[in-house]
């Protein structure tokens, strides 16, 4: 019943409308119809000025008054304004508040007098048609407006960088400051301030001993350092030297040999060798 009863209403207050046609261009024979009737106040604004009469009811009066007087209007073509719109109903009386709804294809004109609307209602009936061309805005409009504002929304990764940039650069000056604030103040009061570097960053010598800052002593570095530079080398670390060491121990050996066999056969050609 319920959905029968809005069905009704809807059917009811479309059979209300009024169209009146719209020339927004005079070179051009296209016409948009938009359409009007009397503006009804709702229930909820009933049941709010009710309860609320008694403090009010100055207000409710002028309220209701401005209802009389206003125009309900739908079908706007696009690019319309408030000033627009009131300028389109100024030819049937002075126009005195347009509030237009939140997706802009529909509003609420309000006239300073009765007759205003009672004109505007009366061309509705008879599908008058009212010539109006809106100034052109400076920049684009329509299709290119909407894909300029949805390009100004997602300006692309190298602005959004910059922008990180400056912001990290800012944040850090801000950081640097405080800090400098910090050691002032802790400096005027007789401490100490030892700053503490962020991280522990490697220094490598010119010998090739790597140090840690804050890690190793810086005797202890030299030291080592001064041990790395004598090149300190290891014998028969490896299998091939041990092959090689026997191998020159061999030579050695019958090299010897020889030299033992010449000289002591010189010495029995000299008739000076006693064997025991």
């Amino acid at each position: 019943m319920k959905a029968a009863a809005k069905g009704d209403s809807g059917a009811a207050a479309a059979a209300q409308l009024k169209s009146l046609g719209l020339q927004l261009r005079q070179d051009s024979s296209l016409i948009s119809y938009i359409f009007i009737k009397a503006h009804q106040q709702s229930k909820e604004d009933d049941d709010q000025q009710q309860s609320h009469a008694a403090q009010q009811q100055q207000q409710q009066q002028q309220q209701q008054q401005q209802h009389k007087h206003a125009v309900f209007v739908t079908g706007l073509p696009l690019g319309l304004e408030e000033d627009d719109l009131a300028a389109v109903f100024s030819c049937f009386g002075d126009v005195s508040q347009v509030v237009l709804h939140q997706t802009k294809r529909s509003g609420v004109v309000v006239f300073a007098e009765a007759r205003g609307s009672a004109a505007a209602l009366a061309a509705g009936g008879k599908g008058q048609v009212i010539e109006y061309e809106p100034a052109l805005p400076e920049g684009p409009r329509g299709l290119k407006s909407w894909v300029q504002a949805h390009k100004a929304q997602r300006p692309g990764t190298a602005h959004l960088q910059k922008r990180l940039d400056e912001w990290v650069a800012d944040w850090e000056e801000q950081e640097a400051a405080r800090q400098r604030t910090r050691e002032a103040a802790m400096a005027g009061d007789g401490w100490t301030v030892v700053v503490r570097t962020k991280g522990r960053k490697r220094a490598r010598e010119a010998a090739g001993v790597s140090t840690v800052s804050g890690g190793v002593a810086q005797a202890a570095a030299q030291a080592a350092a001064a041990g790395g530079s004598k090149g300190k080398q290891y014998e028969d670390f490896y299998r091939f030297q041990q092959r090689d060491k026997r191998r020159n121990d061999l030579v050695d050996l019958r090299k010897r040999f020889e030299e033992d066999r010449k000289r002591i056969a010189e010495l029995r050609a000299s008739r000076k060798f006693k064997p025991c």
